[in-house]
């Protein structure tokens, strides 16, 4: 039975543009836009500079851009610098994180925000 569910970028291939799917794994360089209802993987010896969105993001390879996701996992190989906005984010001893972070739920990180915006105007 075929799997069509999985986009694969394998290494020494290069692609620049958008790339939706369900799952999407990175093994080369990826220049543009990721969308996956499901995992989008970076794995090591990815170079990947994007925006992406997907329910789950585990970067093992090189990483710049932003990334909005439900889970965030940085693995021990992975460098990673940008934007990041999830709900759980896990770092693996040996990775490299850095950038703006927003962790936690959406809906309570608005509601801080917001309070601390009034508490600025007093």
């Amino acid at each position: 039975m075929a799997n069509d569910q999985n986009t694969v970028l394998a290494a020494k291939s290069s692609l620049d543009g958008r790339l939706e799917g369900i799952n999407i794994t990175l093994e080369g360089r990826f220049r543009g836009d990721l969308k996956a209802t499901g995992v989008v993987r970076m794995m090591e010896g990815s170079d990947v500079d994007a925006k992406v969105e997907a329910s789950q993001v585990e970067i093992g390879g090189r990483f710049h851009g932003d990334v909005k996701a439900e889970i965030l996992r940085l693995l021990g190989p992975g460098r990673a610098s940008g934007s990041f906005r999830a709900r759980k984010l896990s770092v693996e001893e040996g990775g490299q994180l850095d950038g703006d972070f927003e962790i936690g739920d959406p809906q309570a990180l608005e509601a801080k925000r917001a309070q601390t915006l009034r508490g600025a105007k007093d």
